[in-house]
């Protein structure tokens, strides 16, 4: 075998990542009937690691561009998590555990003090800031819904920035705390809107998102420097960029983030 071809199969792939050593795993809501658990997992962020292809140092994520944290589950693939929280020598990832899911559940057994292999990506996607940014989270997409309104306030481009985040019911909300400072943070430019479909809730819309209720929540000054972006499943999104765009908002023209090329 030549010396090329050796290089070549000893190499190591760059989708096999960098041992991360999970710090700290917080409970945002306990397991309980008709409702899944969702916990926050603070991971030490790897030191003098070598990257190639792709993959990206955890440090370069990007929030606010969309970039996510892949997380190597043994037997079976990267997997692809948002970041909720990055600090200099740590970052969060906060997910749901599905039953039986193979991610989830892996994520989920993993103990404090061991490690699983990761590394970041590029979502290949530009900024296009404008004065009004709305943004829709479904569910647990809260997770990259929050920290995405949260860069916007700090970057200051935006008058207002409204956050509506859909929900079966209260139980399946968290954050609140976290919510509440954004809100004294930025009294003129942050809202906070709840839309509950399976309860009735005093302060929340009951429903589900379509085309009326993005356009009864969201209401720019000036159309053309309004900027939106949803957060759920593929199918969610898409379905959320028709109903921007029945409203005279269509995609990419008003996209937050949209993709490169």
């Amino acid at each position: 075998m030549s010396t090329v071809a050796t290089l070549i199969s000893t190499e190591t792939p760059w989708w096999t990542g960098v041992p991360t050593k999970l710090i700290k795993k917080t409970t945002l809501i306990a397991e309980r009937p008709n409702h899944l658990p969702v916990y926050t997992l603070t991971f030490a962020i790897p030191k003098d690691a070598t990257f190639t292809g792709r993959a990206k140092p955890h440090s370069e994520v990007n929030i606010d561009l969309g970039d996510v944290v892949k997380m190597v589950i043994p037997n079976y693939k990267p997997k692809s998590y948002s970041m909720s929280a990055l600090r200099n020598d740590e970052f969060d990832i906060t997910l749901k555990v599905y039953p039986n899911g193979r991610a989830s559940g892996f994520l989920d057994r993993l103990q404090v003090g061991e490690e699983i292999n990761t590394f970041g990506v590029s979502a290949n996607r530009t900024r296009k800031p404008g004065t009004f940014v709305g943004i829709v989270a479904y569910g647990v997409g809260m997770t990259e819904g929050l920290p995405m309104a949260k860069a916007e306030l700090e970057k200051g481009d935006a008058n207002q920035v409204v956050l509506l985040w859909a929900s079966r019911t209260s139980k399946d909300t968290f954050w609140s705390d976290d919510i509440e400072s954004l809100k004294k943070k930025y009294p003129e430019k942050f809202t906070m809107v709840h839309i509950l479909s399976r309860e009735e809730r005093e302060g929340c819309l009951h429903g589900r998102i379509d085309h009326k209720v993005l356009q009864q929540v969201f209401k720019p000054s000036d159309s053309e420097k309004a900027r939106f972006l949803s957060v759920g499943t593929k199918e969610m999104m898409r379905m959320t960029d028709g109903y921007f765009a029945e409203i005279n908002f269509p995609m990419p023209k008003h996209h937050l983030i949209p993709k490169n090329g």
